[in-house]
């Protein structure tokens, strides 16, 4: 095992010198231990068994004052226990095996005790030292929620813990090196030939203000690092768990059942608080929140890549990480509906609009409570005068609790049970709750009558649309006309070919399978069963004939319809369910996909909803803001968590950001960022001077930074095309062209287009052209320009061949001349 070098305190401050000295002394005795027990044979490991009975007979017969410090060493105990038979060597990682440093003074005895946080528990073997996993151990909670010199109470299993915060600090250890020390006193950096130094600025924002000066850069000069520069506290990130904020933390160890939905900011912190959460249930309830039992909805490939190179960095893998496209479309295929599960892509605007809209919600519902009222008018009809006909009525009403498919099923049951019926009333009854057995179960006829249905179309929008000009008579039309027209059904027959696409097929390996036809729970089918679906009508048979593509927006009926007939969605005889699921960017899934997504989650639903109005990218799917959502998924008193903080960006992002979203902005909303370089505005008279600067200063900067992330980002695909093109052909090294969200997430260049790069980061943002043709003063354009700015991390740069667009402050562009 490498040793910690020596490092040169010289150029720290007294303060700097000292926390360096003590800190760097701290890893040297973790890793002595992690490299003796690495080397203990693995049954001579602790009996943890044994010393959990030892601490219970000791806490039995402890004083009052030693008690809490007990009662912490048996979570720690059982912490590790959980641990065991998961294949590590060591209890911890000597590269990385802590990332916070506490020192307590307990109240009551007085007594010191130095604690140190990370992802695995290592017990006090009598040097004073232990570490405690941050998601279970309840002395974690002082790290996230006290801040240095704090006094703390905490109850931990029904026990008062109470003393001082003396030191709370932040470590950084990379490859069993430390690297990085945050504390109260100061920031302190170690560069890579070990020289310690005072980092410049603050580590993170805080709601008390405190961030340092702006760095100065040169004009027209990409970067704010280099080995020269004093290195700024924000240039690297240690372990992402110890960045977690008293807020955060809060809302990561939330119960685990019940919806939690939050709200922020770009860079706030939203995705690293639904992982941490997925990371921290699972830890908590393994059985419960099994990986396979978990599910992130997320809003592109790009982010689908990125996070499941994350979740092993939090101690979990195997949760499934998707799209809702492709999810939704790999579980209608394995359903086998007879439909050709392929796609059209030329859908018109006013149907994507309908199909999305919160109206085709109440539209479903309405559509299977109508039914439900034609099977009992249906019944009344043909039992009505003869005896005994009432009491099949009233079976059918005792079961009005049950989906409707079940509820047929029960009664149909119920009938040819009953002896005592007379043989024409059974046969009546029999009679309308086969025809009704049919129309409950065939949920593709349901979706082809409403979707050529006018009339119902039109009820539906002017009855629950929220506002008339939602849709024109016009669009109503056009709507009525694509819909009938496309499921003209005397095209002439061709054989199917549906999608396929091999790469799809994993997302749903860590789901639970689907191998058959949906059941009713145990207990509540026939012989018969729901599994034997009815007979396709001949509607539904000619359509499949046609080989008549779905519309991207007709999965979520398909699925909402099933759920609404079945009481779910079912799989070889269970409900298709989920333990837990975070819903990322959920501004850009349309309500009814959130409704469907919701409908998926076992009876604690256990929900975690992240989005921030501001970052709208789809601006067709209904959502106006998040009460008006959570009422349309049927959650009209779930409360909105806000984060506040943004930690991707500086001020001056923000600032122009905020400046961008214009009347999109709350103004009341107090901007809290840390400190950065100017956002640089370049203007020149055509795409190829603009090229010429742009060649000399990215290369400038991989030679002066090499391991820099940089985005250049256009609002439209053939503009990226055209730059790096044009770069290439300059020589600027590590350059890609990324237009299928194929991000490495290695140092590099990437020449990409606005729609490619929501929810990412990046060291250098370069906003190419925003001119005003391609950022207009329109609602769609202050979202797209607000995303494409705050995924800059340290410096943005507006790089304009043509007329600037008027959604870019004066200031930033005279800031220039």
């Amino acid at each position: 095992m490498s040793q910690q070098p020596d490092p040169e305190l010289a150029a720290l401050s007294p303060d700097g010198q000292r926390i360096v000295a003590e800190e760097a002394d701290i890893l040297r005795r973790i890793l002595a231990r992690l490299a003796r027990e690495a080397e203990t044979a693995p049954e001579q490991l602790e009996d943890l068994d044994a010393q959990m009975l030892e601490l219970r007979d000791a806490l039995a017969e402890a004083k009052e004052e030693d008690q809490a410090s007990l009662i912490e060493q048996m979570h720690q105990v059982a912490a590790l226990s959980r641990t065991r038979g998961q294949g590590r060597d060591a209890p911890a990682d000597p590269k990385n095996p802590y990332f916070g440093h506490l020192r307590l003074r307990e109240a009551r005895s007085g007594r010191q005790r130095d604690v140190l946080v990370g992802k695995r528990t290592l017990l006090d073997d009598g040097d004073g030292l232990s570490i405690v996993d941050w998601r279970n151990a309840p002395v974690s909670r002082l790290y996230y929620r006290y801040e240095e010199q704090d006094e703390y109470e905490e109850e931990f299993d029904a026990r008062s813990l109470e003393g001082r915060v003396l030191i709370r600090r932040s470590i950084g250890v990379t490859d069993t090196q430390l690297r990085r020390v945050t504390a109260p006193q100061g920031a302190f950096v170690c560069d890579r030939l070990g020289r310690w130094r005072d980092a410049v600025g603050a580590a993170k924002p805080s709601l008390e203000g405190g961030v340092g000066t702006a760095a100065r850069i040169p004009t027209g000069q990409l970067g704010v690092h280099g080995d020269d520069d004093e290195p700024r506290a924000d240039k690297h990130l240690q372990e992402i768990t110890a960045l977690i904020d008293k807020q955060q933390f809060n809302l990561i160890t939330q119960p685990d059942s019940g919806i939690v939905l939050i709200q922020g900011g770009a860079g706030s912190g939203k995705t690293t608080v639904a992982l941490h959460r997925v990371a921290y249930l699972a830890f908590q309830d393994r059985r419960r929140f099994a990986p396979t039992k978990m599910l992130i909805m997320v809003f592109n490939e790009a982010l689908v890549e990125y996070i499941r190179h994350v979740l092993p960095s939090l101690g979990i893998e195997g949760v499934p990480v998707t799209t809702y496209r492709r999810w939704s479309t790999v579980l209608l295929r394995k359903l086998k509906l007879r439909l050709p599960i392929s796609h059209v892509d030329s859908t018109p605007d006013p149907v994507s609009r309908f199909k999305k809209h919160p109206v085709m919600i109440k539209m479903l519902e309405d559509h299977v409570a109508a039914q439900l009222i034609d099977i009992e008018a249906n019944l009344e009809k043909r039992l009505d005068g003869r005896p005994g006909g009432d009491a099949v009525l009233a079976a059918w009403r005792r079961s009005a609790n049950l989906p409707p498919v079940f509820r047929v099923d029960r009664t149909l049951e119920w009938v040819r049970a009953q002896q005592n019926l007379q043989p024409a009333v059974r046969a009546a009854a029999e009679t309308a709750l086969r025809a009704a057995r049919e129309a409950t179960r065939d949920v593709c006829d349901d979706w082809l009558e409403l979707m050529t249905d006018g009339a119902a179309i039109r009820t539906a929008i002017r009855e629950h649309a929220a506002a008339s000009a939602d849709f024109s008579d016009a669009d109503i039309a056009s709507i009525v006309r694509w819909c009938a027209d496309k499921h003209e059904l005397d095209a002439e027959p061709e054989p199917v070919r549906e999608e396929r696409d091999d790469d799809e097929a994993p997302e749903l390996s860590g789901a639970p399978s689907i191998d058959d036809e949906p059941r009713p729970p145990k207990g509540e089918r026939d012989d018969d069963g729901p599994e034997s679906e009815a007979p396709a009508s001949a509607r539904v048979t000619r359509l499949l004939a046609a080989n008549i593509g779905l519309d991207p927006e007709d999965d979520a009926i398909l699925l909402r319809l099933l759920q609404l007939k079945f009481g779910g969605i079912f799989v070889g005889g269970k409900r298709f369910e989920y333990e837990h699921i975070v819903i990322d960017e959920a501004q850009d899934l349309a309500p009814l996909e959130v409704r469907v997504l919701l409908d998926c989650v076992t009876e604690g639903q256990s929900v975690t909803i992240a989005g921030d109005r501001a970052q709208k990218m789809i601006f067709d799917n209904g959502f106006t803001d998040w009460p008006e959502l959570l009422r349309d998924a049927g959650l009209p008193h779930v409360a909105i968590q806000p984060l506040k903080i943004s930690y991707r960006s500086t001020r001056q992002v923000m600032e122009l950001s905020r400046h961008v979203l214009g009347p999109l902005h709350n103004p009341s909303e107090q901007l809290i960022a840390r400190e950065g370089a100017p956002v640089g505005f370049y203007s020149f008279g055509d795409t190829g001077e603009a090229v010429a600067f742009l060649a000399e200063a990215l290369r400038s900067l991989m030679q002066r930074e090499p391991t820099a992330s940089v985005a250049l980002v256009t609002r439209y695909p053939q503009q990226a095309d055209v730059y790096h093109d044009a770069l290439r052909i300059a020589e600027v090294p590590k350059l890609r062209r990324i237009g299928r969200q194929d991000f490495s997430f290695t140092p590099g260049i990437d020449v990409t287009d606005v729609r490619q790069v929501k929810g990412l980061e990046f060291d250098y943002v370069i906003v190419l052209d925003p001119t005003g043709q391609n950022y207009p003063e329109v609602i769609e354009s202050r979202h797209l320009l607000h995303i494409a700015a705050t995924r800059a991390a340290h410096q943005l740069w507006l790089v304009c061949a043509g007329p600037v667009s008027k959604l870019i402050p004066d200031e930033v562009i005279l800031a220039s001349e």
